[in-house]
């Protein structure tokens, strides 16, 4: 018996209770204004700590890990912005051709996947690179049985014999709202600076 990969709108039915799409106008809104305050209090916390990653960046431009760093995730961040502009204008389903990825869904995991990896040759640390693979990991989701439960972030990459999975994208945009995949891009864009900054940090003294 082999792992079933989802790729099609089934698996919203065992995220329901994330989607807020409750068929209530009243709840929609309030769902969708909450997005927006998330968006809005993380683009305060993200101009914060850029103002904190270019000081250390002047302060050390000698620092070749430091530039290469920074120079990274300023494109990768630049690449996400194009994603949030592209979703404006199109939702999620740019993600998407029918049941397969796009050109822009296929381009979205290697961006991920290059970020990565890049970034992990530039830290010794065991905890710091499980939280950028946790963060930046596009590994499909194991479905859980019981539809109430949310399904978890699957860091390792595994999967088992006989469970439901569901291709990342799939998983965390078809079928979602613009507001909220841009909450979940804008979140990503917070953790991604508040990793560099806490990189500028502890190699930086």
């Amino acid at each position: 018996m082999k792992s079933i990969i989802l790729t099609s709108n089934v698996i919203l039915a065992s995220m329901v209770l994330l989607s807020c799409e409750s068929g209530a106008d009243k709840a929609q809104s309030q769902c969708e204004s909450m997005y927006q305050i998330i968006i809005n209090e993380n683009d305060k916390h993200i101009s914060y700590l850029s103002e904190n990653i270019k000081i250390k960046i002047d302060e050390n431009r000698n620092n070749q890990n430091v530039i290469i760093y920074n120079s990274l995730t300023n494109d990768y961040l630049d690449y996400l912005s194009e994603i949030e502009a592209a979703i404006i204008k199109g939702g999620t389903a740019i993600f998407f051709d029918e049941y397969e990825y796009s050109s822009v869904g296929k381009e979205f995991e290697v961006k991920a996947k290059l970020y990565k990896s890049e970034i992990e040759k530039l830290s010794s640390s065991v905890n710091f690179k499980k939280r950028l693979n946790l963060l930046l990991n596009t590994n499909s989701i194991q479905i859980p049985d019981d539809p109430m439960i949310l399904a978890e972030n699957n860091e390792n990459g595994r999967t088992v014999v006989g469970k439901v999975y569901a291709f990342y994208l799939d998983y965390y945009f078809r079928g979602f709202s613009k507001s909220q995949s841009l909450a979940f891009i804008n979140n990503k864009k917070r953790a991604i600076l508040e990793l560099e900054n806490e990189f500028l940090l502890n190699f930086c003294k």
